[in-house]
């Protein structure tokens, strides 16, 4: 009995440390994401730009605007007219990913992989800074900003982002 406990706390244990991924099918309403820290610093990109998108509502009435400006210092995010109904722990989440409708005609996300920038409140104006380390450390380009309630582990809503330069060229 000793040598069963034994083991099963050591297998615990190992799990834990070892920080065990899974890759999972695209977000819907009830998944779970994969969280992704933001990792070790890398070169920043210089050339300033500003992405911009509007919420559609996913698992909760979600509404608002949501513009990141990129400098050579960081980034920052701004949420404009922002509106989702209440949740024990709403995060904001950035993705590589984008909401689609897949083949069942349901809200689905690209990417399973979401970069945790920290709690939302109920302002309708928020405001978040991040400096070039955090920004040119992101995992891949970022394509969508995701509204998440980490303890329903649900999307709430996301905006997907347009590169407003790409469009004045256009």
């Amino acid at each position: 009995m000793k040598q069963f406990r034994l083991a099963l706390i050591l297998g615990s244990l190992a799990a834990v440390l070892t920080g065990c991924t899974y890759s999972a099918p695209p977000l819907e309403a009830g998944s779970t994401p994969t969280v992704s820290p933001v990792p070790s610093a890398s070169a920043p990109s210089t050339t300033p730009e500003t992405l911009e998108g509007k919420f559609q509502s996913q698992g909760a009435v979600t509404s608002g605007g949501v513009t990141i400006r990129v400098t050579d210092t960081g980034a920052v995010l701004q949420l404009k007219d922002f509106s989702t109904e209440p949740g024990e722990d709403l995060r904001l989440m950035l993705s590589p990913g984008t909401l689609s409708t897949d083949a069942t005609g349901s809200l689905v996300l690209t990417s399973t992989t979401l970069t945790d920038l920290g709690p939302v409140s109920g302002a309708a104006s928020q405001r978040f800074d991040m400096d070039t380390r955090m920004w040119s450390t992101m995992p891949s380009s970022v394509r969508s900003v995701v509204i998440y309630n980490y303890s329903e582990r649900t999307a709430y809503g996301t905006a997907n982002l347009t590169d407003i330069q790409q469009l004045v060229k256009h």
